[in-house]
Formats: structure tokens, sequence, C-alpha cells
């Protein structure tokens, strides 16, 4: 995973999920920090293409945050490492990109990765809400069209 490869806001957008998984109490940082992490970025286009899939929000942020309470936690702080399934969505996230025709990773691709290869948790809050790789890029082509 080559970092420098990350626009902006995906950057940010790992940068949260250590802080959430701080927060939280976890040692692991997974995929659920990643989503609660994409949903939180300010003008987040995630929260926005969730909403346009005709999910409601803030519901669905929620369940993401209920998905990493769930989350073993550590007491006395330690060492915090990347899940084998969050590294996955990360390397994936350069070839989504480059499937898509972008130079760089946006929080898009890092979604579309996390709908390749989710963990058990994401994997089953996608399919409550119905949210597949095929809505979220119809969803996607509505706000960028054809634009790289």
């Amino acid at each position: 995973m080559n970092i420098s490869k990350f626009t902006q806001k995906s950057v940010e957008a790992v940068q949260g999920c250590e802080k959430l998984a701080y927060e939280y109490g976890n040692q692991q940082i997974d995929q659920e920090h990643l989503l609660v992490s994409l949903l939180r970025l300010e003008d987040s286009l995630i929260m926005k293409l969730v909403t346009k899939m005709g999910i409601q929000g803030d519901m669905f942020k929620n369940e993401a945050k209920q998905a990493i309470e769930k989350l073993t936690k550590v007491s006395g702080g330690g060492q915090l490492y990347i899940s084998s399934d969050l590294n996955k969505v990360l390397i994936s996230g350069e070839d989504e990109a480059k499937a898509m025709g972008d130079e760089y990773v946006s929080v898009e691709h890092l979604f579309l990765a996390m709908l390749k290869q989710p963990s058990r948790m994401v994997k089953e809050l996608f399919r409550s809400y119905g949210i597949t790789r095929e809505n979220f890029l119809q969803a996607l082509s509505t706000v960028r069209g054809n634009q790289r």
C-alpha cells in the first residue's frame, strides 16, 4: 500500500480509524473503524452516496458504530495494529482506483474495496441495508459521471 497514492480525504479516513480504535479501546484497527471514519468525514462523499441509495444515513452510521462496540476491547493501551481484513481493503483500494482509471485512491475506492472484501460484521451491515457494489456504483455515477 502506497499512502502517497491516497487522496487527502482517504488519508483523513485512514487516520480517523486509529482515533476511533483508540476511543473505543480496540487494539486492532478494523474495517468497521474505516466505515465509520468514511461516514464521519467532513462533507462525506460516502454519506452522500449512502443516502442517495435511499438509506437513512444517520441510522446506518449508528449501526456501524454499534459494530465497533462489539469488537474486542483492551485496557491499558498497547500497540495498535491493522487487521488483515482492513489491510486487504487498503491494498485493493489501489486496484479499484486503477480499474476506474484513477491515479489516486479516493474514499469511493476504499468503500468499493470494502464491498468486495467485507469483514463478517461489515458484510452483515451491508446486507441488512441492501448495499451492493452495483447500487453503490450507480449512486456514484450520478455524482461523479464519467469524470476521473
